[in-house]
């Protein structure tokens, strides 16, 4: 049997295991160097299981998002999936990097979709499902190294109750990320190729 092929884009030093990392610079676990802003990207169409975006796209402009979701569109299998990780836009992890372009909320992910009530929007290519929606929580910045078992474990707690809340309302989670004592909130999202 054939193991799925996993894309991922935007890797830097943390490629996902079993895939192939693509990025804009020579390091270590970057496999194919390829800015993804340079389109189209060297991938055959309908080759891919799966395609990474790992805190990639508050990188880019609206315009560049659409781009590279278009270049995923194009280079996933009919039931392939995209999976994107962004920090929320309330996060003050989020406005610790001055490189964030764009803005992310549990809501966001919708417009890229037809249900949306605005996937009309000329600047945004509606042509995903939504499979799953969740949430992870830092109570603290990456920059802290040690490894604290109560924060952990308080991680872990926080990221079930708040993937609880996403899976039941859309606008709640983003209320309770602008007051939640945390450094980031992530969002997680699988979108699946419309047919």
């Amino acid at each position: 049997m054939r193991s799925p092929l996993i894309l991922d884009w935007g890797c830097g030093l943390r490629k996902h295991d079993g895939a192939i990392g693509t990025d804009n610079v020579a390091i270590g676990s970057v496999d194919l160097v390829h800015d993804l802003k340079s389109f189209p990207y060297p991938f055959k169409s309908e080759c891919a299981d799966e395609v990474i975006l790992s805190h990639v796209l508050e990188h880019l402009s609206l315009q560049e998002i659409n781009r590279v979701l278009g270049e995923a569109w194009r280079i996933l299998k009919p039931d392939g999936v995209a999976m994107i990780s962004v920090p929320h836009a309330l996060s003050t992890g989020f406005y610790a990097d001055p490189t964030h372009v764009s803005h992310f909320t549990f809501e966001t992910f919708y417009y890229f979709t037809q249900s949306h009530h605005f996937s009309y929007y000329k600047d945004i290519d509606s042509q995903w499902r939504i499979k799953r929606l969740w949430a992870s929580v830092n109570i603290r910045s990456n920059l802290h190294k040690e490894d604290n078992g109560w924060q952990m474990r308080l991680n872990g707690f926080g990221s079930q109750v708040l993937s609880y809340i996403v899976r039941r309302s859309r606008t709640v989670p983003d209320l309770m990320v602008k007051i939640l004592p945390v450094w980031l909130v992530s969002i997680h999202c699988r979108l699946a190729k419309t047919q």
